[in-house]
């Protein structure tokens, strides 16, 4: 699993692909029309494959630090209607 602490602010286009098929930890994040759920933009604290998040997770979680985590492809199957 390889972070990359980016520290500059990327729009959730740019990191769906800098982070394809990945979850990712961000902080400072902006949700578009405030709505709390569709990201407009945030700043990525690292990219991890499905089978590292949740041990990278529990990591944060016990050194204290808290992000939002959102994974840059759904699989789910869940299809919506973005407003």
């Amino acid at each position: 699993m390889g972070t990359v602490i980016t520290g500059q602010r990327l729009t959730w286009e740019q990191i769906r692909t800098a982070y394809p098929d990945q979850w990712v930890a961000l902080s400072d994040v902006k949700y578009m029309n405030d709505d709390e759920i569709n990201v407009e933009s945030a700043v990525v604290i690292c990219g991890m494959a499905d089978g590292d998040y949740i041990g990278q997770r529990l990591e944060f979680m016990r050194q204290g630090r808290m992000y939002e985590y959102e994974r840059t492809e759904d699989t789910r199957g869940f299809m919506g209607v973005m407003l």
